[in-house]
């Protein structure tokens, strides 16, 4: 009896091990699978999660397509939007519409792993409905120079790319050190700054391209105004009397209408210059090719 007992005790206390030892197992695998997700802070605050790095990527702006495929993910992007134009390869990507209008039907469609979009676009309508219909959407809004790098560690993890975001990020915020550097004990160049042919749009000191005026030592004529894009007027671009006016323009096949309408006035004629806006106002790591395409356009004869 009392060796029955041993045996029934011993079998009991092995089911009970045996089952703790499963019990831990599962809790192991449950624990592992929590640390190995993906969490990260956007720029609206929000907190994006994944539980494994995106394979299936719509990019809803031409710069967050280019830092993807700086990151060596561009053949995961699965839809973007138009303009998204760079590298050549981003042209053959599917179109969801663009920085203002996104089809929210193709999206879900495309069942993406996670949506990258641009804060200040114009499709806040749509991203809410992507993330009420529970679509992880990333929210970028590069507010200085600096964050660009910040993005692109962020976008890194999403991805599974961390070690590549590092390298970018601290490459350019070198370059953009060395900029600094090679520029900060120029002679002042007064600039104004254009960015539209309709109306007269520039950009304050709290705009990442008035930034690039004041890195390349620039002084940028409208750089204490209240807003990043204020329009101003023509009579106060005169009266403020820059040395060099530089004309922001998107198609380099047609020449901006402000070019003559600058060099009649006698002041500024031969003043007038023009750079490529893909390269300065897309707040991708191609920002510093803009930069220092800027800072050669200022420089004083």
């Amino acid at each position: 009896m009392g060796l029955g007992r041993t045996r029934s005790h011993r079998h009991c206390y092995g089911v009970v091990l045996t089952r703790s030892v499963i019990g831990l197992a599962f809790w192991l695998v449950a624990a592992s699978s929590v640390l190995a997700t993906i969490t990260v802070t956007d720029d609206s605050g929000e907190t994006v999660v994944l539980s494994t790095p995106a394979r299936k990527i719509v990019s809803l702006s031409p710069h967050i397509t280019e830092i993807l495929f700086e990151l060596g993910v561009g053949d995961r992007i699965v839809g973007t939007v138009r303009y998204s134009d760079y590298p050549p390869a981003a042209r053959d990507i599917p179109r969801v519409g663009d920085a203002f209008s996104v089809n929210v039907e193709s999206v879900v469609n495309i069942e993406p792993d996670i949506v990258f979009a641009w804060a200040t676009g114009g499709a806040d309508k749509a991203l809410n409905q992507l993330q009420t219909l529970r679509v992880p959407v990333y929210i970028d809004h590069a507010r200085n120079l600096e964050s660009i790098a910040d993005s692109v560690r962020r976008m890194a993890r999403l991805v599974g790319k961390p070690e590549r975001g590092e390298e970018l990020a601290g490459g350019y915020l070198e370059s953009l050190n060395s900029i600094d550097e090679k520029h900060r004990s120029e002679q002042r160049t007064r600039v104004f700054f254009q960015i539209s042919d309709r109306d007269l749009y520039t950009v304050s000191r709290s705009h990442f391209m008035g930034q690039a005026i004041e890195l390349c030592g620039g002084e940028n004529l409208f750089a204490e105004s209240s807003v990043p894009i204020p329009k101003v007027s023509q009579e106060a671009v005169l009266a403020a009397d820059p040395d060099v006016i530089i004309i922001s323009q998107p198609d380099q096949n047609n020449e901006s209408p402000w070019i003559k309408k600058w060099n009649a006035h006698e002041s500024l004629n031969g003043k007038v210059k023009v750079i490529n806006s893909d390269l300065i106002s897309r707040p991708s790591l191609r920002m510093l090719d803009g930069i220092k395409s800027l800072c050669g356009l200022m420089k004083m004869p």
